[in-house]
């Protein structure tokens, strides 16, 4: 806006209006008027030309400015969901950016929440978090279009009104939401057959809150040429006076501009008149090209945390993260077409004395080097990462025979890391363990996979090191290693390494949730993610498991305590534990301290080792009389027998994961499992199907009696973490909410 006193004092007085005139006329027969002539009309029209140009420049910036930010934002978003939504992939154009997302189901379905543990509605606040701006889940039918998720609100491109088309493909422009437009980055999201099944839209603002600042710009630019055509004859005096000086340095600035130097501010904008309002106008000019150099900036950040988020800094291999979603896309294209595939791991014997003889500078060129001599042996399709401290992976793409590859691929990373490394002028030579799985020869999970790559690792460890195996079928980790892991557990245990897992335990009947059972895991610093089988017996040999399994019943008691929804929770404790004299006080305190009704609980007895009646049947009679269920787990396998439901007070069983496996191969499995149902069943105990992975599987055990037994297994659910299963159980609890509201 112009300044009233500047209208004031530029507003030639009435009782002047005459003399002015007189002293008007003699000023156009001066040179010196003549002169103010021509440079007054030559600077409105450079004025009205520049005006025009700069509010080109700046709409055109602006634009670009929005069709950046909405990239970014659609970055971003993408992004947040493929840490949130693992199983999704991408496809990106030739500049990196996201085009399209692939997902097996929507992203809003229940499946998808209960895997994830989040809700729809949780990620587009995370989104929003992020950009500071809306965001919108879409869901895409042929007859209805685009629609909110959130609000079933239909939503179209202003560009398309008719159809939406524009939505079905990456997108940047305005679209109507709730009876505004915005404008947006779209992200058209596919299945697996490439068929549009939604959108992810990130905004950047309202059109009207975006157009402010230029339509602010446009309405100043016209009142000051309102003005000056107004006041010119006023003001040409000290135009003349003082034209030379100002506009030689906004040239300067407009210059500076083109160039892309914006670091110096634009002068003369402190002037009450024209020219200050010039250099304002440029000083905006400048202001966004700033904000453009920004936006580009953040972008290139953004694709450096993308990159350095799945890469390791040190020897620039794709790290954990990076592994995860590559196994992940393998799985699926085995899955899908059959691509079958190995998995290395590679553990360097010796490191730890060289990084501690020669220093840690000489151990990481050594790793750097150890990298680049992996990525020279890769072929189209392999892999090599670092998963942490001197442990290495290659997913290796197979041809033909997975074996045969596998084994040259081993002989040759053995050859080439056998070889001297030079680092720092010190020599010295190493080797190499290595450990392989093939896929699906040895499973067809990430976790089977790299569980019996390592007990295969392990494996070539205790040959002596510097060879390879593939994993068979009973390997387990060699008791050699049983001193080390004692100070690694009891480091565990201190520094909160391990965690709980929950898999829940299913009715049949009418699905709901029974439980869950408790499953350890262990976060170990260097060595990754470790399962139950890695270290449970190692515990047990060392005298470790007592302590171990004291702060796996303490926390399974606090987490159950907290669950909206009273389900039990089941506990796996091994009979070296109740040979303990302090078991039962274990177990009375951590339901004290917990609060959590004994009737919740269930202590999982395996019935892979003989229990001895003179020392168990009393601790499990003790246990009982605290209220606790006392489960008996792999039954029908090793030592559990029939007899064992008639010795200890079993409330409860679990039928092996061995017999569940082969039920729909096998109708001898078929014949005990109905026996062994039955039987139990007489007898008033609780039975549970362990491992129920195939749609035969559930449905041979449902012809056994659904309304009686429960089940869990990956048919079902993945063990998860406690915070999905607080999230389940919430989800049904409001389920059950608006069911009996409906039934009123």
């Amino acid at each position: 806006m112009v300044d009233k006193e500047l209208i004031q004092h530029e507003v030639v007085p009435p009782c002047k209006k005459d003399s002015s005139l007189r002293g008007e006329y003699h000023w156009y027969h001066s040179i010196t008027g003549k002169v103010a002539i021509y440079l007054m009309l030559g600077i409105l029209i450079a004025y009205g030309v520049g005006s025009g140009a700069g509010l080109f420049e700046v709409n055109r910036i602006s634009h670009e400015q929005w069709f950046k930010q909405a990239s970014t934002n659609s970055q971003i978003t993408s992004y947040i969901i493929r840490n949130i939504y693992t199983s999704v992939t991408v496809k990106s154009n030739h500049e990196g950016q996201v085009i399209s997302i692939e997902s097996e189901r929507p992203l809003c379905d229940d499946e998808t929440v209960i895997q994830t543990g989040f809700d729809p509605a949780d990620m587009l606040t995370l989104v929003s978090t992020q950009t500071h701006n809306p965001t919108w889940l879409l869901l895409y039918d042929k007859n209805k279009g685009f629609t909110d998720t959130q609000t079933v609100q239909k939503i179209t491109a202003v560009d398309d009104t008719a159809n939406g088309a524009a939505l079905e493909k990456y997108y940047r422009g305005f679209v109507s939401i709730g009876g505004k437009e915005y404008f947006v980055g779209s992200i058209p999201i596919v299945n697996l057959s490439g068929e549009l099944i939604g959108a992810v839209v990130s905004s950047i603002g309202e059109r009207n809150a975006l157009f402010a600042t230029h339509n602010q710009l446009l309405k100043n630019t016209l009142l000051m040429l309102i003005l000056i055509l107004g006041i010119t004859v006023v003001v040409v005096n000290w135009l003349v006076r003082n034209l030379f000086r100002p506009v030689p340095r906004l040239v300067q600035a407009v210059t500076l501009i083109a160039d892309e130097q914006t670091d110096q501010v634009t002068p003369f904008q402190n002037q009450e008149d024209e020219i200050g309002e010039l250099a304002k106008a440029i000083e905006k000019l400048r202001v966004a090209m700033v904000d453009r150099g920004y936006l580009q900036r953040m972008q290139e950040m953004a694709q450096k945390m993308e990159y350095m988020a799945h890469h390791d800094s040190l020897t620039l291999l794709p790290n954990r993260v990076a592994y995860r979603n590559s196994i992940d896309d393998r799985l699926i294209r085995l899955r899908t077409e059959g691509c079958i595939f190995n998995l290395l791991l590679i553990d360097l014997d010796n490191f730890k004395p060289v990084n501690d003889t020669y220093g840690h500078v000489v151990g990481d060129e050594l790793l750097v080097e150890s990298a680049t001599r992996l990525t020279d042996l890769l072929n189209d399709g392999d892999m090599a990462i670092r998963l942490g401290g001197d442990e290495f992976a290659i997913l290796q793409r197979v041809n033909k025979d997975s074996i045969s590859e596998a084994e040259t691929l081993a002989r040759r990373v053995l050859e080439a890391l056998s070889q001297p490394f030079t680092c720092s002028g010190h020599t010295f030579s190493i080797s190499c363990s290595i450990g392989i799985s093939c896929a699906p020869r040895h499973g067809n999970t990430r976790e089977d996979l790299f569980t019996h790559a390592d007990l295969a690792l392990y494996t070539s460890k205790s040959f002596g090191r510097n060879c390879f195996h593939f994993y068979s079928h009973g390997m387990t980790m060699n008791p050699s290693n049983n001193l080390l892991f004692s100070q690694e557990i009891e480091d565990g245990i201190r520094n909160n390494e391990f965690f709980l897992h929950y898999q829940k335990i299913t009715s049949l009947g009418n699905y709901a949730i029974e439980g869950y059972e408790a499953l350890v895991r262990w976060q170990h610093p260097t060595r990754g993610l470790l399962q139950p089988h890695h270290f449970i017996s190692v515990s047990e040999d060392i005298g470790l498991i007592t302590r171990l399994g004291e702060w796996l019943i303490r926390s399974a008691c606090m987490d159950a305590a907290n669950w909206p929804t009273a389900k039990t929770v089941a506990v796996n404790v091994s009979p070296h534990q109740l040979r303990s004299p302090r078991i039962l006080d274990i177990i009375r305190n951590a339901l004290q301290e917990s609060g959590l009704d004994p009737a919740r609980l269930e202590i999982e007895i395996t019935g892979s080792e003989q229990l001895d009646r003179e020392i168990i049947l009393p601790a499990l009679n003790a246990i009982q009389a605290l209220g606790v269920g006392i489960v008996l787990d792999e039954f029908g396998t090793g030592f559990a027998t029939l007899d064992y439901l008639i010795i200890f007070p079993f409330s409860h069983i679990k039928i092996a994961r061995s017999l569940i496996d082969v039920l729909d191969k096998c109708e001898d499995s078929q014949v005990l499992v109905g026996m062994l149902v039955r039987y139990a069943l007489q007898r008033g105990l609780k039975v549970t199907a362990k491992g129920v992975e195939t749609q035969q599987q559930y449905e041979f055990l449902a012809t056994l009696g659904g309304e009686e037994i429960t089940v869990q297994g990956y048919y079902f659910s993945r063990a998860v973490e406690n915070a999905s299963v607080v999230a389940e159980l919430e989800l049904e609890l409001e389920l059950e909410k608006m069911e009996s509201t409906c039934n009123l």
